[in-house]
């Protein structure tokens, strides 16, 4: 966490201690360096507007990448391959759907979507699962 305050560049010694605290209480959890709400999904992803900077794909939580992925995927059931998702994704995020670093972090997440249950059909005909 400590690192995650730094690199933002707004950590103060107040904000350590109350994020660390909100933590131990398991009222916030960390999981790879993002923040969350114990038992809140991430309900929309951010595409980002015209004419703003896009946000590195380290800087997108996987919560809201798979939020992405999924919309595509229900809006689209059956007629997306894990690849093709993949590629609308990047471009939803405002990357180029050639980026190497972004595309595996998308696979991997949808991966995890496909593990879950939340997508199933894998990998030709995409659709959302019981989980979705």
């Amino acid at each position: 966490m400590d690192e995650l305050l730094y690199r933002s560049g707004r950590g103060t010694r107040w904000e350590e201690g109350t994020l660390e605290r909100l933590v131990r209480e398991g009222r916030l959890i960390e999981t790879d360096d993002f923040l969350d709400i114990p038992g809140q999904p991430c309900a929309y992803a951010r595409r980002p507007l015209p004419g703003l900077t896009k946000r590195p794909v380290e800087q997108v939580a996987p919560a809201e990448r798979q939020r992405a992925l999924l919309g595509l995927v229900a809006d689209q059931p059956r007629r997306l391959s894990a690849e093709k998702t993949v590629t609308a994704a990047a471009r939803f995020f405002g990357w180029s759907p050639t980026a190497e670093r972004e595309a595996a972090r998308l696979m991997a997440d949808l991966y995890q979507l496909r593990d879950t249950g939340a997508v199933t059909g894998w990998p030709d005909e995409l659709e959302p699962g019981a989980e979705g």
